[in-house]
C-alpha cells in the first residue's frame, strides 16, 4: 500500500462474471505476447483484475478513465476470456466510448462505478466491468 492522501479519491477494481460458466481472465501485451496478469472468475463471483486484492488506486474525479488508462500504462492492450482452457473472446485496444452495445474493458461504457457500503472511509467505491453470457458464446 502506499500513503493516503485525503483529497484523494480511491477506488477498487472487479471483474464480475454474470455467465453461466467459470471464465479465466488473461491480460497481456500482444505486441510480446508477454501475459501481465491471469485469474479465474467463478459464476456468480467477481474478482480484482489489474492490482493485487485489497490493492486501490486514485481514480479522482473520472475512476473509469482512469482505472482503463491504467491497463495502458501496465502495456495491456489484449484481454482474451477462456472457457475450460478455450479461448471464447478477446478484447483489444484502442480504448475509448463505444456505447453500451459494445462490451469491452477498454470501453468506458462498459464499466459501472458502485459506491461502497462500509467501506474503509478513504475508498470512494470500485470500478467494475461484467462479463457476460453473450461474452462466452
Amino acid at each position: 500500500m502506499f500513503n493516503i492522501d485525503p483529497g484523494s479519491k480511491y477506488y477498487l477494481e472487479k471483474y464480475r462474471n454474470s455467465s453461466s460458466k467459470e471464465v479465466t481472465i488473461v491480460m497481456k501485451n500482444s505486441t510480446t505476447s508477454k501475459i501481465i496478469r491471469n485469474f479465474s472468475i467463478g459464476q456468480g463471483k467477481e474478482e480484482e483484475g489489474l492490482y493485487s486484492e485489497g490493492s486501490y488506486f486514485n481514480g479522482g474525479d473520472e475512476p473509469i478513465i482512469e482505472y482503463v488508462s491504467n491497463l495502458s500504462y501496465s502495456n495491456i492492450n489484449r484481454i482474451e476470456v477462456y472457457v475450460a482452457d478455450v479461448l471464447v473472446k478477446e478484447w483489444v485496444t484502442p480504448s475509448g466510448n463505444f456505447g453500451s452495445e459494445i462490451n469491452s474493458p477498454f470501453n468506458y461504457d462498459s464499466w459501472e462505478v458502485e459506491t461502497m457500503k462500509q467501506s474503509e472511509k478513504y475508498i470512494e467505491g470500485k470500478v467494475v466491468f461484467t462479463i457476460t453470457d453473450e461474452d462466452i458464446e
